[in-house]
């Protein structure tokens, strides 16, 4: 089977190369009279070459088709698709990942309550004002004047707080310190008596006011 294609002799009618000018036969030149040999050899080798290409590349794409189907997504996923994550709750500090891609939320520990402390009452009670003298249980003052008035509790880490009162508010009020609601400030509005009390835990002292 040769690829150098071959003519027939118009003079002799025999077949020789395709390179050559002249008949190696009968010597006459090889003109356009000439004529080309068919190749049947050829011919074929070309046609088997020609299939051996087309089947090896049948052979290529098969095969990238089976890579493609055969191979496996992302564990636990589907491919494009993010993979699920539970949804933690307020409080959580995170957990561990499952084998499917999960977060496993860890339990949130509950918080022991502090004890509280146990109540402690007042069993003595007192009312004290800055011209205080022991035994001395009323003042009198002028009309416009503000002083401070505090309750003397026993013990001084009674948790209740005093209850403050007046008996005639139009004569004598008072202001409940913000800072300190054991201590108040009285005012003297107009002539009269009135009664200022208070009381922590069934405990009760008193003083009169006179307003002059």
């Amino acid at each position: 089977m040769g690829l150098i294609p071959k003519v027939k002799c118009s003079r002799c009618d025999k077949s020789y190369s395709g390179l050559k000018n002249k008949c190696p036969y009968c010597g006459a030149s090889r003109g356009r009279s000439g004529k080309r040999v068919a190749d049947t050899g050829d011919n074929a080798a070309r046609f088997m070459i020609k299939m051996l290409l087309l089947l090896a590349l049948v052979v290529t794409v098969i095969s990238m088709l089976v890579i493609d189907f055969d191979s496996e997504p992302v564990s636990g996923t589907t491919l494009g698709t993010p993979p699920p994550v539970t949804n933690q709750g307020e409080g959580d500090e995170g957990g561990e990942m499952g084998e499917d891609g999960t977060i496993i939320s860890s339990p949130v520990p509950t918080a022991t309550p502090e004890p509280t402390p146990p109540a402690v009452e007042a069993t003595s009670l007192g009312i004290r004002w800055q011209f205080w003298a022991e035994g001395v249980r009323d003042m009198t003052i002028p009309v416009g004047t503000i002083i401070e008035l505090w309750a003397q509790v026993f013990p001084t880490d009674a948790t209740s707080e005093p209850i403050w009162s007046t008996s005639a508010s139009t004569v004598a009020n008072f202001r409940v310190l913000p800072e300190d609601t054991r201590r108040i400030e009285l005012e003297a509005r107009s002539a009269g008596e009135a009664t200022i009390s208070v009381t922590v835990d069934g405990q009760e002292s008193e003083i009169i006011v006179r307003v002059r």
